[in-house]
């Protein structure tokens, strides 16, 4: 309650700070101060988070940045994907930029309530220790200009904690398309969200695409491209392709609902 009370008067007094700032500062007597005299201008706010119109519900997601955006070591949020989406409940992937450089991966547990969406938990990604010496594989996907990874995800990597079959899919796709990874290991929830089975997430068995081409998957105008990818993944050996579309209508390889509307989710069996 406290959380919300704060994230509420951040927005209620947002714009007149911005006006505040982009006004010029004036002498006593009313004349503009001299710019040799005037103190160096701040720093530009980084811009705060707003959900893709294409969202199914930009307010659950507007809800999570605002609790992420609300930490003290948080600079600005860059995206967010669902990890589960089932009102009254929802578990949203955050990914955020910090003061000091460097970013990492939230897990924020929402729920519904009268005035809205509310923040039950912030849980950031747990640091993980890089290898001494990776293999070549791991080198060629960190090194790769075609693979984008978060900060929590490129640890993953770096850690060797993803299976090889992950690691050579997003090579294979990537050869076809540009793909921005949102989330491996890092931050994901153990579960499938809403039941008791073991996501492949935290196994080191399945990756997300948010973005294809600099495109976000949510985008309706990247459908064609998202299914291109899809099937692309599907042909890497993946027994599970998740996404905005069933490419098989209900078979056993593609699926699609609320939570995948936003990824495209590419999982390997054990």
């Amino acid at each position: 309650m406290v959380l919300a009370g704060v994230l509420a008067g951040m927005a209620g007094c947002s714009s007149s700070r911005a006006e505040e700032d982009s006004a010029p500062r004036t002498s006593p007597s009313g004349s503009t101060s001299d710019p040799i005299d005037a103190a160096p201008a701040p720093a530009p706010r980084p811009t705060r988070y707003q959900p893709d119109p294409a969202e199914i519900d930009g307010a659950a997601k507007r809800a999570a940045a605002r609790a992420v955006e609300a930490l003290p070591d948080v600079r600005q949020v860059t995206y967010t994907q669902y990890f589960g989406y089932l009102p009254p409940a929802a578990s949203i992937l955050v990914e955020a930029d910090l003061e000091d450089g460097g970013g990492t991966t939230y897990d924020v547990q929402i729920s519904q309530a009268p005035g809205g969406w509310r923040v039950d938990s912030v849980t950031a990604a747990a640091p993980v220790p890089p290898l001494q010496d990776p293999g070549p594989l791991i080198r060629h996907v960190l090194s790769s200009d075609r693979i984008t990874l978060p900060w929590a995800g490129r640890d993953d990597v770096a850690a060797g904690l993803v299976s090889d079959a992950v690691l050579r899919s997003m090579l294979e796709v990537a050869e076809q398309h540009r793909i921005g990874i949102s989330v491996l290991i890092s931050a994901h929830p153990v579960h499938v969200f809403g039941t008791d089975r073991r996501s492949n997430h935290p196994d080191g068995l399945a990756y997300d695409i948010g973005s294809i081409d600099g495109r976000l998957v949510v985008d309706p105008g990247a459908a064609g491209v998202v299914r291109q990818v899809m099937r692309i993944a599907a042909g890497t050996g993946a027994s599970q392709v998740g996404g905005p579309d069933d490419l098989d209508d209900g078979g056993s390889q593609y699926f699609s609902d609320p939570t995948h509307s936003d990824h495209v989710h590419v999982g390997f069996n054990g």
